[in-house]
């Protein structure tokens, strides 16, 4: 039998979100012992609290839902300024408030 690793895992609440394909993310788990560790995962559903992960522990592929808050999006080359669309406004507003 394999040693299931002991992270905080949190119970999915609301509407579930899944993708036709993973979104590439760093999660951060938060291991029993307190140490935090990040790692490269997949996420492949998500509600407003909770994000399910698809990760590797050693060769064995788990699939664990965290907390929203320990997942951040991982972009490998982020878009260049020339590829994004051009603003529409001519100049930038102040908030009144």
């Amino acid at each position: 039998m394999s040693v299931v690793p002991r992270i905080a895992r949190i119970i999915p609440q609301g509407t579930i979100t899944r993708p036709e394909t993973g979104l590439p993310v760093i999660a951060r788990l938060r291991w029993a012992n307190g140490e935090d560790v990040d790692v490269a995962a997949v996420a492949i559903a998500w509600t407003r609290v909770a994000v399910e992960i698809r990760w590797l522990h050693g060769t064995e592929s788990r699939t664990d839902w965290i907390a929203a808050a320990d997942v951040r999006r991982h972009l490998a080359d982020p878009p260049a300024d020339t590829d994004r669309p051009p603003t529409s406004r001519g100049q930038i507003r102040k908030n009144r408030w």
